[in-house]
């Protein structure tokens, strides 16, 4: 994985957030140590996984709420896109200051049950 190649443990794939009193926040791409929390962006988020009747908008507005409720129970939110994979130490020395400023946050994650592996599609371009 590339961040294990930028000196980083690999991290936990698939989290669920929880807040203190139980109410699930929402799913995250990857974990570390329960405080710093990875996510993965790509276009196709905010493209053909829409959910019927949401805009590119409303996804990106519900996925800044979903951020604003993660960081105010004290985790560290890191994000990187496709083309950021070209520089992993990078990205990994984002993560790095992410862990160096983390404190213990309020909510806890646990393990989300990965999903389940789908036949990929070749298309010619």
């Amino acid at each position: 994985m590339m961040l294990s190649s930028a000196g980083l443990p690999a991290p936990p794939q698939q989290g669920e957030v929880f807040e203190p009193g139980g109410r699930r926040i929402g799913r995250v791409d990857f974990h570390f140590d329960g405080i710093v929390l990875g996510e993965f962006d790509g276009r196709v988020r905010y493209g053909r996984l829409l959910k019927p009747g949401q805009s590119p908008g409303d996804a990106v507005f519900a996925e800044k709420q979903r951020e604003d409720a993660l960081r105010d129970l004290g985790f560290q939110v890191v994000r990187w896109t496709w083309d950021e994979l070209e520089s992993p130490g990078q990205v990994a020395e984002r993560v790095r200051r992410a862990i160096a400023r983390a404190a213990t946050p309020r909510g806890w994650v646990t393990q989300a049950p990965l999903p389940s592996a789908q036949r990929l599609t070749l298309r010619s371009l």
